[in-house]
């Protein structure tokens, strides 16, 4: 096995990396140009490890360089990654998804091969300065590949909704239970009603990052619930992440001034897709009531259309997502400390 340990910043996109993706099914926050802009817009160097057998990519893992000069307000250094630190291993993008994929099953998710080769291939990198890995996303068939040995939490779970089962928005919100059926049904109806307010699903090209940027940042200031608040939405990222085919936006605008009030962005893919994004204007300057609830419908709706058996509504408001009917999916974070 040889092992392939990637910057984006300085590194070309490799010439598997496309096949790579399409393998793994991972989504657009994977692609080279998206993860290049992001790693120049981030605390930390965001290595990305990709294991190969006879050329062939079996695995890849996406991770930050943590270490005592990574700092709260500044970016990753461009030279000098700092001699002792830990990889925080996650999800380059949705973090309702893990940061590793490896070729063929494993009853356990792929936490065991994470454990086996990404480890000391990265302590070959880094040397003994790596002293400790944090792994999200592990799901309840991982949590014995690290229990025992490490510190395992569990953490939020991830909402998903099978959608197979119904024909329409309708036919899912007829399958509710009797108090938020009657809530969605009187909030599709009042935005139906309303032409003073537009929604569609289009292309993310054909979107405006600077539009999405800001708004985004308003949904942003609300969560500081998290040690290190996360960096705002950086106009380039948005855009290199908007341009790929496989992202879809849906909009809400004012008819009469053209104005975005409410944005989300959905990563397609074949068996899952990911409610990605979610931001609106506050109320007080010209937001609706009622917003996110429609937004979960308008969800709904295009993942029936594009014939998708499920869709992730993501982490938090667990008990609000598992009255849309969605599973909650337990989730846990291993802290392994290296010797």
């Amino acid at each position: 096995m040889v092992t392939e340990v990637l910057d984006p910043r300085r590194d070309p996109e490799p010439a598997y990396w496309k096949a790579l993706r399409g393998k793994a099914g991972l989504r657009a926050d994977w692609s080279w140009e998206v993860l290049t802009t992001q790693a120049w817009a981030v605390r930390t160097e965001q290595p990305v490890t990709v294991l190969l057998e006879d050329g062939e990519p079996r695995g890849v893992v996406s991770s930050a360089w943590v270490t005592g000069l990574t700092r709260r307000h500044r970016f990753a250094r461009t030279a000098g990654r700092g001699r002792l630190g830990g990889l925080d291993v996650r999800s380059p993008g949705a973090g309702a998804m893990p940061g590793w994929w490896f070729d063929g099953e494993d009853g356990d998710g792929g936490v065991g091969r994470l454990l086996d080769t990404f480890v000391p291939a990265m302590r070959a990198e880094l040397g003994l300065g790596l002293r400790a890995l944090l792994v999200r996303q592990v799901g309840e068939s991982g949590v014995d590949s690290v229990r025992g040995l490490k510190m395992v939490r569990r953490t939020e779970d991830v909402a998903v909704l099978d959608v197979s089962p119904f024909s329409s928005r309708d036919d899912w919100m007829h399958s509710l239970a009797r108090k938020r059926k009657q809530n969605l049904r009187k909030i599709f109806r009042t935005f139906e009603a309303d032409p003073s307010l537009a929604v569609r699903v289009r292309p993310g090209a054909e979107a405006d990052p600077v539009e999405i940027a800001e708004l985004l940042r308003y949904n942003e200031t609300k969560h500081h619930d998290v040690p290190i608040v996360p960096l705002p939405a950086f106009v380039g990222y948005v855009g290199a992440l908007l341009r790929q085919p496989d992202v879809h936006v849906i909009e809400y605008r004012e008819t009469a001034t053209g104005r975005a009030i409410a944005i989300a962005t959905l990563l397609d893919h074949p068996a899952l897709p990911v409610a990605r994004h979610w931001a609106a204007l506050p109320p007080e300057l010209g937001g609706r009531p009622n917003l996110y609830f429609h937004f979960y419908g308008e969800v709904v709706r295009w993942a029936i259309g594009a014939g998708r058996p499920q869709v992730v509504f993501g982490k938090k408001m667990s008990e609000m997502k598992a009255s849309l009917g969605a599973h909650l999916v337990p989730q846990y974070a291993a802290a392994v400390a290296l010797l």
